[in-house]
């Protein structure tokens, strides 16, 4: 009995240290198919404005799946299925301390051993994160994710760049399909899609891409813009231009030019400073957006809401700033936009939307906006009334129209045709009064386009003062039947509103 009592002592010990070892066999095991948590160094970043002075806490801390390098700091990380494997991969931004450039990093997710493969890296031309935005998306409507991101660089310019992913984690390689880069702003044109689509039963509509860059055969003074559109091409895999369309802006002289930008985000900023009112919305309401740069704040107001936001830091490029404020009650609800000078009193303004990504897509606060130097004077404009046999009348009478930037427009019956030094177009047009307004629809033969779809139409008129009998003055509006106005418009169910983009100021020919 005595021998019996060690022999079980023994046995049971050499079974707790079996269950032990193995415990420890198994969790090993487990734990290298599970991929491990890298959370960047600072749970709190902070970060001076030496525009503002402005301290900024980052409490978001970005994390990620990969193992990051000795000389790589994490500054945002996203997860999107990249490879159409209905798994996510990993999207990070990091920077190098030996370079100022951003980087992205691909991790794509590998089903057998459960981790992260680093794939690939971009080096970016961007330096600068607050001017930076990446996301995935489906831009070519062929239900593929493309990975797209875009900034502005050190010198101020616009880049833009596209790429298709393919492969697994260990075949794995990019596909560049877009590369844009631009003195001024890019941005993405989103349209909605069908139902179809969106049941993935049909393909969808690609999304063009807009550029805007300075025209390089006006001088330094001038605001005119080149408007250059690109579309996905299906058969060469990537994006070419489609059309190109030449803005003519004001040429300002020298002395205007150096109060509004002389190199300084002060001077643009201090040139913001004060209200500014939306000239036209597609909704029909009235929006403003107050800049106040000495108390970095930037505030909307539509109605009776309004919204207000810190003006963290600014970016200068050709003729414009860009934007990057923070909510002032939400912390994490950011706004960032680009405010390009057209005219000595006048901005083009294109928001950014919350998910780091500029899309334009029924963005309400994109548009031109006018400075108000005086409320009293502010009184939004009247319909045009014009009746369609008038419009009718002065294009019979009228049948060569030109504009400013040279082009040319013939009208015939109902069909038009519009020539300019490097471009020719024709088709049918409609005129129409919706809502009590004349409108003119442009349907064109070709794909390429130099005329939107839709137009408010109506003849320039001049302010005249009349004295009355009883001693009063008033002002009446006199109708100049040789100049058209055309201000782009969409068509609502049952209603017709002006929308932001080109006006065409269309002369007829004298005799």
């Amino acid at each position: 009995m005595k021998k019996i009592i060690p022999a079980l002592f023994v046995i049971v010990a050499a079974a707790l240290a079996i269950v032990f070892f193995s415990r420890k066999t198994i969790s090993k095991t487990d734990s290298e198919n599970v991929p491990s948590l890298v959370t960047a160094d600072s749970q709190k970043k902070e970060s001076t404005n030496e525009e503002h002075n402005v301290t900024i806490v980052e409490e978001n801390t970005p994390t990620s799946f990969l193992t990051l390098k000795e000389d790589e700091t994490l500054l945002s990380s996203m997860g999107i299925d990249l490879n159409d494997d209905n798994l996510d991969d990993e999207i990070l931004i990091i920077k190098k301390s030996a370079k100022p450039n951003l980087f992205i990093v691909i991790g794509i997710y590998n089903p057998n051993s459960k981790n992260y493969v680093r794939a690939t890296e971009i080096e970016t031309e961007v330096t600068q994160f607050r001017s930076f935005s990446y996301n995935g998306l489906d831009i070519t409507g062929e239900h593929k994710t493309a990975l797209v991101y875009q900034g502005f660089t050190e010198n101020g310019s616009s880049v833009l760049q596209m790429f298709f992913c393919h492969g697994n984690a260990d075949n794995f390689f990019l596909s560049k399909i877009g590369d844009f880069k631009s003195d001024g702003t890019i941005f993405i044109q989103q349209y909605n899609r069908t139902d179809t689509y969106e049941l993935a039963e049909s393909t969808g509509k690609s999304f063009p891409v807009w550029v805007y860059s300075s025209d390089p055969t006006e001088k330094g003074d001038s605001l005119s813009q080149l408007q250059i559109e690109y579309d996905w091409n299906a058969t060469l895999r990537k994006y070419v231009q489609v059309r190109q369309i030449k803005v003519t802006g004001q040429n300002l002289a020298a002395k205007e030019l150096a109060k509004i930008q002389d190199g300084t985000v002060k001077t643009f900023a201090d040139y913001l400073d004060g209200l500014w009112y939306q000239t036209s919305s597609e909704d029909g309401s009235i929006r403003y957006i107050y800049f106040d740069y000495p108390n970095n704040e930037v505030i909307f107001l539509e109605g009776d809401t309004q919204e207000v936001y810190t003006w963290l830091s600014s970016t200068l490029y050709k003729n414009g700033i860009y934007l990057s404020t923070a909510n002032i009650s939400i912390e994490n609800l950011g706004r960032r936009f680009a405010v390009t000078l057209t005219d000595i009193d006048q901005v083009r303004i294109r928001a950014y939307d919350d998910v780091r990504m500029h899309i334009g897509a029924d963005n309400l606060w994109d548009g031109l906006y006018k400075k108000l130097n005086d409320a009293k004077t502010f009184l939004p404009q009247d319909k045009d009334n014009t009746p369609v046999d008038e419009i009718v009348s002065a294009l019979e009478e009228n049948t060569l129209w030109y504009t400013a930037d040279g082009a040319s427009f013939v009208f015939k019956g109902d069909t038009y045709a519009i020539s300019t030094e490097s471009f020719n177009e024709t088709g049918i047009i409609a005129l129409s009064m919706i809502d009590g307004q004349t409108v003119i629809q442009f349907n064109p033969k070709e794909s390429m386009k130099y005329i939107g779809d839709s137009y408010l139409i109506g003849f320039k008129e001049t302010p005249r003062q009349v004295k009355l009998k009883n001693g009063k003055t008033k002002t009446v509006y006199d109708k100049d039947k040789k100049i058209l106005i055309l201000k782009p418009a969409v068509i609502l169910a049952a209603a017709v509103n002006e929308t932001s983009g080109k006006v065409l100021m269309l002369n007829a020919e004298v005799e």
